[in-house]
């Protein structure tokens, strides 16, 4: 390179890297303090999400549950006559 190029640039180079740095950092740090609120907001959507999830599981446990209560309790009702009769005759050899 032509040694009068090289000394008009220094120069422009430090007045860029004096003035350009602070830019830089500033943007870096707000850059990922927004990130870290993202992440923070997606944490508490999926917490809440969570929590209402497992509310409509344990509602779907007791609809279950309290469905197998009355089928169990009409069985019971039901005559051990009425129950053979309903099966298939056994084939003896």
């Amino acid at each position: 390179m032509v040694p009068a190029l090289v000394e008009s640039l220094i120069p422009i180079v430090a007045i860029v890297m004096t003035f350009g740095c602070p830019v830089l950092l500033v943007a870096t740090f707000k850059f990922f303090k927004l990130k870290e609120k993202e992440l923070q907001l997606e944490a508490e959507y999926r917490q809440a999400s969570g929590a209402a999830l497992e509310q409509r599981v344990q509602r779907l446990e007791s609809i279950i549950l309290a469905l197998d209560a009355d089928l169990r309790a009409k069985l019971a009702a039901a005559s051990p006559e009425s129950v053979q009769a309903a099966l298939p005759q056994r084939i003896d050899d």
